[in-house]
């Protein structure tokens, strides 16, 4: 069963997003101000722990790094935004494994978050109009 499935599906995710939202804005360590619209007008974060979780087969929102970076913006506060979406997502129904295996995904995502690489730029070819319509 996958960790999605486990955490209770979409409807588990969406319903922790505003709980997540309130956390974040309570806690002093993150500025919340710009990363607000994530939660307000957007729903890539949910869509994007949806698929890191196993519950879709793809992710084509934001870039993590985009994402988390404006209010993760060192390590600890980062452990900290990990800490707030265990609570929010297991708050209740405390599961050592599940939330380990939330935790070890989150960790692999940190030095993307906090250190992004740039990415080469890939070549793209295209073929002029006239040539398709020969």
């Amino acid at each position: 069963m996958t960790l999605y499935l486990k955490l209770g599906g979409r409807e588990a995710v969406m319903r922790a997003m505003p709980r997540l939202q309130a956390r974040l804005e309570q806690d002093p360590c993150f500025d919340t101000a710009a990363f607000r619209q994530e939660f307000e007008s957007s729903d890539d974060l949910s869509e994007f722990l949806i698929f890191l979780a196993g519950g879709a087969p793809f992710y084509d929102g934001k870039p993590i790094c985009e994402l988390l970076s404006p209010i993760c913006t060192c390590a600890d506060v980062y452990d900290r935004f990990v800490d707030h979406l265990i609570i929010v997502f297991f708050a209740g129904k405390r599961n050592e494994c599940d939330e380990a295996e939330l935790r070890g995904l989150m960790e692999m995502l940190q030095p993307q978050v906090l250190d992004p690489k740039p990415v080469a730029p890939i070549m793209v070819y295209s073929v002029e109009q006239d040539v398709l319509s020969a």
